[in-house]
């Protein structure tokens, strides 16, 4: 299991890693309810797109250059009401949920940290938290830069039963 974390962990970051840089700046209720948004998708144990739609969430298009729709791009959802953007590895099976949010600062992150009242365990060197939350695996980590702070939350489908 730790192997198969370390796995989507590894992707999770790359999918992630440029998408804040143009976000506008999220809201702690806002990134708190992604994340709780995140949980919906993976509880099943597999990764449910029609979960993130019900609560309103919607795919995003991408397009070339020359305006056509790219059919194999990322898997970027966006919410009308909020800033964060989730990316999900797949749209079936096993895999994770990915909220993306660019922050005011890096008080925001350690705000969202506070909300586990204590209980995470320590960041390791990269600052990531890696940790198991309602038989997922979670990792919680600040992205981004002193001039553009962003954060990215990574819930994995269900590894257990409820």
């Amino acid at each position: 299991m730790l192997k198969r974390a370390l796995i989507f962990l590894g992707s999770a970051a790359l999918l992630a890693a440029p998408a804040s840089a143009q976000l506008r700046e999220a809201a702690l209720p806002d990134i708190l309810q992604s994340y709780k948004d995140c949980f919906a998708a993976t509880d099943s144990g597999s990764i449910s797109a029609s979960s993130l739609e019900e609560l309103g969430w919607a795919r995003a298009t991408m397009r070339d250059g020359d305006g056509s729709t790219i059919e194999d791009g990322p898997i970027i959802y966006g919410h009308s009401e909020r800033a964060p953007i989730i990316i999900l590895s797949n749209l079936s099976s096993d895999g994770f949920c990915v909220v993306n949010a660019r922050i005011e600062s890096f008080d925001t992150y350690n705000e969202f940290k506070a909300a586990f009242g204590g209980k995470l365990p320590d960041a390791n060197e990269n600052g990531e938290i890696l940790f198991g939350a309602q038989g997922r695996i979670v990792q919680i980590a600040p992205t981004g830069s002193r001039e553009a702070p962003a954060m990215r939350l990574v819930v994995g489908t269900r590894t257990e039963n409820k």
